[in-house]
Parts: structure tokens; C-alpha cells; sequence
């Protein structure tokens, strides 16, 4: 039941109940006495003007009767809610989003298994962390070395993303890019217009934060992942996307070089020479850009088969790691979907990455460790039969 608002003649607001829609015609069928009076000659009958509340109130109840009756509505009339339009196709039988995490502390050899999954897939996605991540795949004798671009990129049939949940150094990326032999690799890269960006600065900062903590270090990779985070949580930093807005770039990039040189004491930054280098990248950087979340969430739609390349691990995480010696970001599975723009029912495996025995990154409690500088010991020879090396580490 609807609920109208009417006001009698003595000024006083009725609420008055009223089927569907009936209640809001209710205010016009309060009449004053004179109106009354002149209806009621009209049709040749006395006045009938009540005097209380209740008969004004039983004479609209009467009137609602009846146009009530005339429509063929009575109070059992079920009144059906309009249908919900669906905004989403299903997606075809073949559609699904794969994910592959380390499950322990980085280097279980994630890259490696991608790239072999990868050439059954159609999209291969980075969803968290940055250029501190560290891929190496051996393909025919050629050693590649990813940081930022997915290792699904090996696979020339397959599109990458760049999520918005990754936090992109531009000069690395495009290093990265141009390291490669594969021909038309910028043709199947997407960046998201959300991904914030890492300055030179920024790693300035996750290097001066590392000396001061003296042995009780993180042991970041100083590529300025942390910082680059900070600045996103503290809704200062700049996004991919904003390079297609020079005048709002430049701006915001100003204001965040001076908030750091503020910030840490002898920290120099070249903002004139900074600027300069990303006006001249911004016109190829915006021909990698685009909204990542609709594209995704299209390619689901149309049946397209996702695989998301973890980065880091699980035991770093920022939420569920060894805190604080962890990294910056959700390397476990929350990322994917924060990261990508994809709802939780669309994936399909997720798979962990593990190795029989245990390494760690960075620095932090390792009661297992083995001694891996002394030749002859099981430490040395399992570092150095299985390569235990990071990509980006060392």
C-alpha cells in the first residue's frame, strides 16, 4: 500500500492509504464545503458536508471503492514488481579465470608454470605488486627476465593485462619492452588507466627507509613499491590515466615531488627533467591505456580464457604474511579481484605454487635457514643445483 498526504479543509494533513498507485490521487479528492455543495446541487441532492476527520476520511474511502471497482482492483489483487533487467550475458561454456599464487615466500617458480599453462589461454593478467616481482623463463635456449610484463607475453596468440591493482615504473616497463625480440608485443599489451605510477623518487624514499632501519631492514627491493602504495592510500599519488591530462599531471606530479622533498630531508628531486621525460612517453604510454576492468570483464563475457600471474607470495603478504617483513600489496588471492575487476564467482582454479623445500625473500624469521656460502653444505648444494637465485633479488 501506498501512502498519500492530503489536507482537509480545517488545514490539518491526513496520511491516507491507497492501492498502487490510487494513493496519490487521494489529495485530489479532498474537496472544500462550497466545492461540495456546488457537486452535490448539481446532481440534485443536499450537501453533504462532514464535519469531522472521520467522515472525510470514510467519504474518500468511499470514493476509492469505487474507482477501485471501475479498474477491476480489489485489495487481493497481487501487484507484480516490474521485471529486473540483467545487465550481464552469461558467458560462453569455455569462459574462465584461472590463477596461479606462490604459496610460500616467492621464487616456488610461478613464472615457469604460466608460461606453460599460458598457451592455452587468451588473456594473461599481473593484478598486484610491481617491478619487484621477478619471472625468469628459459625458452629455447633464451633467458627472459620479467618484472612488470605478464610472462604470458611469451606466448604470441595471448593478450596481456596490467591491472589496476599494479603499481607501474614506467622507465622499467618500457625497458622491459623494448629488451624483447618478439615482434609486436606493444600490439597485445593493455595497461590499466588506473595503475598507479612509481617515480624515480619513490625508490629514492624505499632505499633511504632501508638504510635507516639498519639491521632491522625489511629487505625491499628498493624499487619503490612501498612508497608508490603510500601514495596511493594517501590519495596523492598520479595513475596511468592521468598522462592523457598533461595539465592535471603536471600539476599533481609537482605538488607530490614537493610533498617528499618536504617529507625526507636531502631527498633532490629534477621535477623539470621528470616531466619532460613523461610528456615525451605519454603518447606511446596512451596507446597501451585502457579501462583493464571493462576489457576483462568483456573478454569473460565472450568466453575468452583468463590466467592471472601471481607475484611475490602468499607468506608476504601484507595482510596474512610474516608482517612486517612482508611486501606492500595482496600477493594471495583477494588481489585478483581488487586488482582485476572481476567478481569472486567467475574464477575457476586457483592454484598454488610450492617447492619441496623452502627459500625466502627479503629478510625476516627463518628458522630452517641453511648456510648457503660454505661449499659442501646441503645448503650450498640446493641453492646451487636448483638455481636459488631471484630474479630481482639476487
Amino acid at each position: 500500500m501506498l501512502r498519500g498526504v492530503a489536507r482537509s479543509q480545517y488545514g490539518r494533513t491526513l496520511a491516507v492509504g491507497g492501492m498502487g498507485a490510487l494513493g496519490a490521487v487521494v489529495g485530489s479528492m479532498v474537496l472544500s464545503d462550497r466545492e461540495r455543495q456546488v457537486q452535490c446541487e448539481a446532481d440534485g441532492g443536499e450537501a453533504k458536508s462532514p464535519s469531522t476527520v472521520m467522515g472525510i476520511l470514510s467519504d474518500i474511502h468511499e470514493k476509492l471503492g469505487r474507482i477501485e471497482t471501475a479498474m477491476g482492483v480489489s485489495e487481493t489483487t497481487p501487484i507484480k514488481p516490474a521485471p529486473v533487467a540483467s545487465f550481464q550475458l552469461p558467458p560462453s561454456p569455455g569462459a574462465k579465470i584461472d590463477v596461479v599464487l606462490g604459496a610460500q615466500w616467492g621464487d616456488e617458480g610461478k613464472g615457469k608454470l604460466v608460461d606453460i599453462l599460458s598457451q592455452e589461454y587468451d588473456v594473461c593478467a599481473r593484478v598486484a605488486g610491481g617491478s619487484n616481482a621477478g619471472h625468469t623463463i628459459v625458452v629455447g635456449g633464451t633467458k627472459y627476465k620479467f618484472h612488470l610484463l605478464p610472462s604470458g607475453i611469451l606466448n604470441e596468440k595471448a593478450m596481456c593485462v596490467i591491472g589496476n591493482g599494479v603499481v607501474v615504473h614506467l622507465p622499467s616497463f618500457l625497458n622491459e619492452i623494448d629488451s624483447l625480440t618478439i615482434p609486436g608485443v606493444e600490439d597485445r599489451l593493455k595497461i590499466s588507466d588506473r595503475a598507479h605510477l612509481v617515480f624515480d623518487f619513490h625508490q629514492q624514499v624505499d632505499g633511504h627507509l632501508e638504510t635507516k632501519l639498519g639491521r632491522h631492514k625489511i629487505g625491499t627491493t628498493k624499487k619503490g613499491i612501498g612508497p608508490a602504495y603510500a601514495s596511493k592510500i594517501s590519495r596523492n599519488g598520479l595513475r596511468v590515466g592521468d598522462l592523457q591530462n598533461w595539465p592535471y599531471f603536471e600539476q599533481r606530479f609537482r605538488s607530490l615531488a614537493e610533498h617528499h622533498m618536504n617529507s625526507f630531508e636531502g631527498l633532490e628531486i629534477d621535477v623539470e627533467g621528470q616531466l619532460e621525460y613523461y610528456k615525451n612517453i605519454s603518447n606511446r604510454v596512451g596507446k597501451l591505456t585502457i579501462d583493464t576492468i571493462e576489457y576483462t570483464n568483456q573478454a569473460y563475457a565472450d568466453g575468452k580464457k583468463i590466467l592471472v600471474e601471481g607475484a611475490n607470495a602468499t607468506m608476504l603478504d601484507i595482510d596474512f604474511g610474516t608482517y612486517p617483513y612482508v611486501t606492500s600489496s595482496n600477493p594471495s588471492v583477494g588481489s585478483v579481484l581488487t586488482g582485476l575487476g572481476v567478481s569472486p564467482n567467475k574464477l575457476r582454479g586457483i592454484y598454488g605454487t610450492v617447492k619441496a623445500y623452502c627459500t625466502r625473500v627479503g629478510e625476516g624469521p627463518f628458522p630452517t635457514e641453511l648456510e648457503m656460502s660454505v661449499e659442501g653444505t646441503v645448503g650450498h648444494h640446493l641453492s646451487s643445483v636448483g638455481a636459488e637465485y631471484g630474479t630481482t633479488t639476487g
